[in-house]
């Protein structure tokens, strides 16, 4: 028992530790402007796709030599692309390495904290991966929200760069005035993109990494529009239009099927989330009551068969109020 509360004390010091240090750290590097914002644009940079990787890296070397030692130390840090690209959507001034030291840690708190305090060692396992994935589920909830906004705001990117080119401006120029005139999230991944063709990428794959960073479908008719174009020439502002508005009339008719299938989403939400809280609620309330579940051959049947059919109950809902448009 000694040894289980040591080992508590230990995990709770390191999560908290990792936390204070992560955030004083961002706060005292966040002062300098003109830091944070290269610092910023080498986290979209980094984050990036798999295209022209050798010279992004060359750039990142020169860069780290003139930022704070807080940047080198997190660049300089064994790197996951596609984690990474869900912590700068975030804003978060970490790389994936610090953030899985942390989930760590915090797994580690729920599992001791649950060995600790529950009847089961099982219970204690599945908080420790619950505290564990959680950070995850909040980086995946945070992401999705980060695409549908890019998504609202792209028809209004498209208008402007149609708008510049008709002007006489270039292609890389009415790219440069989106990353200027519009807010975030739609404008931090139009300056790394801009930055990466500066940086001797070409269109193709600067455009390549801009989807990677953003699976909006939307976004790939753009890009292929302007690849087709740059081979075959045409009219580019006029096809920009007819991809905006089409992009308008999706989310228009997107937010009308949210609006429509509202009821049966909250539904499906209470159906499948008040048999989960009742059990965690006797679990704690009247452990003795609930063990029958897996103490007897009969609770076993009937814990399998809930189980199955919330599976079923769920799939069966998400078909009925899921539409794709």
């Amino acid at each position: 028992m000694v040894q289980l509360n040591i080992l508590l004390l230990l995990a709770i010091f390191v999560f908290v530790a990792a936390i204070v240090v992560m955030v004083y750290l961002a706060w005292t590097e966040s002062r300098f402007a003109e830091k944070s914002k290269v610092k910023k644009r080498l986290l979209y940079i980094s984050a990036g796709g798999k295209h022209g990787q050798e010279k992004l890296a060359k750039y990142r070397s020169s860069v780290l030599k003139d930022i704070g030692a807080y940047e080198r130390i997190v660049f300089s840090l064994p790197r996951l692309s596609s984690l990474d690209g869900l912590l700068v959507k975030t804003g978060l001034p970490i790389n994936a390495t610090l953030f899985i030291v942390a989930s760590l840690a915090l797994g580690m708190v729920g599992f001791l904290v649950g060995y600790r305090f529950l009847p089961q060692v099982i219970a204690a396992v599945l908080l420790g991966l619950f505290c564990l994935s959680l950070p995850y589920l909040l980086l995946k909830l945070n992401e999705k929200r980060y695409f549908q906004k890019f998504n609202e705001q792209l028809p209004e990117a498209l208008d402007l760069l149609a708008r510049a080119m008709r002007s006489g401006h270039a292609l890389v120029s009415g790219l440069e005035m989106i990353a200027t005139e519009l807010p975030d999230p739609i404008r931090s991944e139009f300056t790394a993109t801009v930055d990466e063709i500066n940086l001797g990428l070409t269109l193709k794959e600067a455009l390549d990494n801009l989807c990677e960073r953003v699976p909006i479908l939307d976004l790939r008719y753009f890009a292929i529009a302007i690849l087709v174009q740059k081979e075959t020439g045409g009219n580019v502002a006029e096809i920009l239009d007819n991809i905006s508005r089409l992009i308008r009339e999706r989310v228009q008719f997107q937010r009308q099927v949210k609006a429509l299938t509202a009821e049966g989403r909250f539904s499906a939400m209470i159906l499948i989330g008040l048999p989960i809280f009742m059990f965690i609620y006797v679990y704690f309330a009247n452990y003795g009551y609930i063990s029958l579940l897996w103490s007897e051959q009969l609770g076993r049947y009937m814990l399998f068969g809930a189980i199955v059919m919330q599976i079923i109950g769920s799939y069966m809902i998400k078909r009925i109020v899921d539409i794709e448009v």
